[in-house]
C-alpha cells in the first residue's frame, strides 16, 4: 500500500496527497470530541439547558468591540496521541468547564471530505453539580472562550455541525422522539 505524500506540514497540521492525487488536511491529534453538558431546568422533567462554549473560529477573525468574535459550540477538543475518545471527552470537559464527569456516547461523524477527522460525540448530565475551577490549556484562544447555559433548543441556532447532529441525537434520548 502506498503512503500518502506530505505536501506541507507544521507542528499542528499536514496537507497530504494520496497516490490517486486526492489532497486532504490532517491535523495532529487528528480526531476530536464534542461533549454536550446538560442540566435539568424548571419543574418539567423534560426541560434541559445545554452548556455552550463560545470560542474563536479559525476561519472568522472578525472583531466585535476590539475582541475576536466568538462562535457557539459544545465543549470540543482534539484527542492526544494514544488517548481514547472517552478519555479526551472527560479531559476536555474538566479543562474547559471544571466539571468532573463520566460521559455517555452519542455517536460520531466524519468532519468533512477534505479532512480525515472523525468527531466523537458525548453527553453528560451535570444537574445539581458544582464545577471546580476550569484549568484550560494555557492558550490565548482558550482563555478568551466563555461558557454560558442556554435552553436546549438554542442548539437549533448553532451552525456548528456537531450542534446540529447532537440536537437530533439528544432529542431522541431525552424526549424519546423517533
Amino acid at each position: 500500500m502506498d503512503t500518502d505524500r506530505v505536501i506541507f506540514s507544521t507542528q499542528w497540521i499536514a496537507v497530504r496527497e494520496s497516490s490517486k492525487g486526492f489532497q486532504y488536511l490532517e491535523r495532529n491529534g487528528k480526531d476530536s470530541v464534542a461533549v454536550f453538558l446538560l442540566r435539568k431546568s424548571g419543574e418539567n422533567p423534560g426541560q434541559y439547558d445545554v452548556l455552550i462554549r463560545h470560542q474563536h473560529l479559525c476561519i472568522d477573525n472578525q472583531e466585535v468591540n476590539g475582541r475576536l468574535k466568538l462562535f457557539p459550540c459544545p465543549i470540543t477538543g482534539a484527542l492526544d496521541e494514544g488517548e481514547s475518545s472517552e478519555a479526551a471527552a472527560i479531559r476536555e470537559v474538566s479543562e474547559e468547564t471544571g466539571y468532573r464527569v463520566q460521559v455517555l456516547p452519542l455517536g460520531k461523524y466524519i468532519v468533512g471530505t477534505q479532512v480525515n477527522e472523525v468527531c466523537y460525540l458525548y453527553y453528560t448530565d451535570v444537574t445539581g453539580r458544582v464545577p471546580d475551577e476550569a484549568q484550560e490549556d494555557g492558550t490565548y484562544l482558550e482563555s478568551i472562550g466563555r461558557n454560558e447555559w442556554h435552553p436546549f433548543n438554542y442548539l437549533e441556532k448553532c451552525e456548528y455541525s456537531a450542534c446540529q447532529i447532537g440536537l437530533f441525537k439528544l432529542r431522541k434520548i431525552l424526549f424519546q422522539e423517533s
